[in-house]
């Protein structure tokens, strides 16, 4: 753990190196592409108000298939980042944030019977990351942190008795790609 943390920090202080001269745009729009390894679709949508604040908006989507189990979901979230290094949307920052979803869960046999319920949750989670600009307007947003989970299902019957979707404690991390306009 000690590696992992000392890593981060090297990461992150040795962005100055690579600092850029130009003028940064107040808004950003992003894709995280890995998401749909874990079956979800994140966008984001970036806009700096000063130096050193900005809000992120995310709408979601998320689709999964798995052992007769499929779930569809829609969502919106938001972060405020407070840029300490650099100019925001550009430089280190350290964000709180909150996202609702809301979709459908289902459970099917072998024959494609099954029952179906609605699924809602909240998240809320903490990150420390940075966003890097290079002149062509490419940006490239890492960060990392710990957020708190809660799915539950709107019907309590049959198989979905007794069970909560989701809910705990999980890291937060994210990769995204992007464009600074």
């Amino acid at each position: 753990m000690k590696k992992i943390i000392f890593s981060a920090a090297i990461l992150l202080c040795s962005t100055a190196i690579f600092a850029q001269t130009d003028n940064v745009q107040p808004n950003v729009i992003k894709l995280n592409p890995l998401g749909a390894f874990f079956g979800s679709a994140n966008l984001g949508f970036e806009h700096a108000f000063n130096e050193k604040s900005s809000v992120v908006i995310l709408p979601s989507f998320g689709m999964l298939k798995s052992s007769g189990f499929k779930y569809t979901t829609y969502g919106i979230g938001a972060e405020y980042r407070l840029y300490f290094t650099g100019t925001a949307p550009r430089g280190t920052y350290v964000a709180p944030g909150l996202s609702a979803q809301f979709g459908t869960a289902k459970v099917e046999d072998s024959e494609g019977a099954g029952q179906k319920t609605n699924i809602s949750g909240f998240s809320a989670k903490a990150v420390i990351g940075h966003q890097w600009i290079w002149n062509s307007g490419f940006t490239l947003d890492l960060n990392g942190g710990i957020q708190y989970v809660d799915f539950s299902f709107k019907d309590k019957t049959g198989d979905f008795a007794g069970q909560n979707a989701l809910s705990g404690i999980l890291p937060a991390l994210n990769f995204s790609i992007g464009y600074n306009f």
